[in-house]
């Protein structure tokens, strides 16, 4: 791969809501989600375990094709509530849910700095909306430099809704 593309300097491994402006999803490969109940037992965190792409590389001739920086992340929506989620998918073999975008619709004030959030995450098969007190993105590993825009299991070592950071 070229020489430019060598490192890498992720800014922080974590994210929040605050950071939602800088972000962005398209292309993030979800390979599983789940809703983990809150200590309280009246609320739930709903998790997403995603390949976040960080940086999308511009090819160098002779290279045909962009290369990109990805990491795995748990992207964690804070007590979640009207959770809808509306997927299909075309044929007989069922590929990873893929974000086209993640759009935050709505931001309000609950209560005196308590806010809710109304996110749709559109899919390439469909979409999810829900309401959250806020966002976390958290990276599990530092960014690899790869030929596509996922990571292999190995490479991400495997499924996981981990809440520590790199």
């Amino acid at each position: 791969m070229p020489e430019h593309s060598d490192k890498f300097e992720l800014d922080k491994s974590v994210w929040t809501q605050d950071d939602f402006e800088i972000m962005g999803w398209h292309d993030a490969n979800i390979y599983g989600l789940t809703i983990e109940k809150g200590e309280d037992n009246w609320t739930s965190d709903l998790l997403l375990d995603i390949d976040y792409i960080f940086k999308w590389v511009h090819p160098i001739a002779p290279a045909p094709t962009f290369t990109f920086w990805v990491a795995p992340c748990t992207l964690i929506f804070k007590e979640c509530f009207d959770l809808q989620i509306d997927f299909k998918t075309d044929g007989g073999c069922l590929d990873l849910m893929e974000i086209a975008a993640l759009h935050l619709k709505s931001k309000t004030e609950q209560e005196k700095n308590k806010f809710v959030y109304e996110w749709t995450i559109e899919l390439q098969q469909g979409q999810i909306t829900l309401k959250s007190f806020g966002l976390e993105q958290i990276v599990r590993q530092q960014p690899k430099h790869v030929k596509g825009q996922s990571l292999t299991l190995d490479e991400r070592g495997g499924i996981n809704f981990g809440r520590k950071p790199c």
